[in-house]
């Protein structure tokens, strides 16, 4: 059996990725839903977090390097 693969990045790559996601969804079980969606924000927020640590980092290590060089 082949395995069809998408272009990275296209809108049927991500159907592939959300189809197990989606397949946690019980009409008997809403508290899996509702998991999926609150799972989500976290992992949002966890991504902003490191991008939010990585721009701190960047401005640190850029002042260490305008310092190095007015020596």
């Amino acid at each position: 059996m082949t395995k069809v693969t998408y272009s990275y990045g296209s809108p049927e790559y991500y159907k592939e990725q959300f189809m197990d996601f989606v397949a946690d969804v019980q009409a008997d079980q809403p508290e899996y839903g509702n998991s999926l969606v609150e799972g989500f924000l976290l992992a949002l927020e966890d991504w902003k977090q490191y991008h939010q640590d990585q721009v701190f980092e960047y401005e640190r290590v850029g002042e260490r390097v305008r310092q190095a060089l007015s020596m």
